[in-house]
């Protein structure tokens, strides 16, 4: 699968995942509130915060990405770009990792990071591969791409199963 197929998956996964989120948080605070655990009160509208800047981000790149594919960018151009956002990520991992993650959910951040740590390796790898025309370097930023995703899904995954469970409490 090219970089753009994956965008293309990406761009509509997200969407139903931010979806779910925005479902889940809902449920999640109702039950937050029943409970008297601080444990169970995971800020759910942080996490669904540092998901949406990170939407944000990987959508306004891709929008570059495209205006590359189209050829209104050149490749010198393109790598300058996409070294220009990779502050952007180092800042959401950052964001991530001070999230104040109750046990129950550390599964659930733990996965979201590993998501954008692979598209930050995988936007280091493009950026390379732009300037260098390396394939194979090419080939790994797209696989890096597909993991981000993967592991973003899976980490929606385990915030709606443990945000159910805790809701069922």
């Amino acid at each position: 699968m090219n970089r753009s197929a994956v965008i293309k998956n990406l761009t509509a996964l997200l969407t139903l995942g931010l979806f779910a989120i925005n479902s889940c948080s809902v449920n999640n605070n109702t039950a937050a509130q029943k409970s008297d655990s601080n444990e169970d009160q995971f800020s759910a509208t942080s996490f669904q915060d540092v998901v949406n800047k990170a939407f944000l981000v990987t959508h306004d790149h891709d929008i570059q990405i495209q205006k590359w594919k189209r050829g209104e960018h050149n490749n010198n151009t393109m790598a300058s770009i996409t070294d220009s956002y990779l502050p952007k990520f180092r800042e959401l991992i950052t964001m991530t990792k001070n999230l104040h993650t109750p046990l129950k959910f550390e599964n659930v951040t733990k996965l979201y990071l590993y998501s954008l740590e692979s598209e930050l390796q995988s936007n280091v790898l493009f950026k390379n591969s732009l300037v260098s025309g390396n394939i194979t370097e090419s080939q790994l930023s797209v696989k890096l791409y597909s993991d981000a995703l993967r592991y973003e899904l899976e980490s929606f995954s385990a915030f709606k199963s443990t945000a159910t469970k805790v809701n069922n409490k």
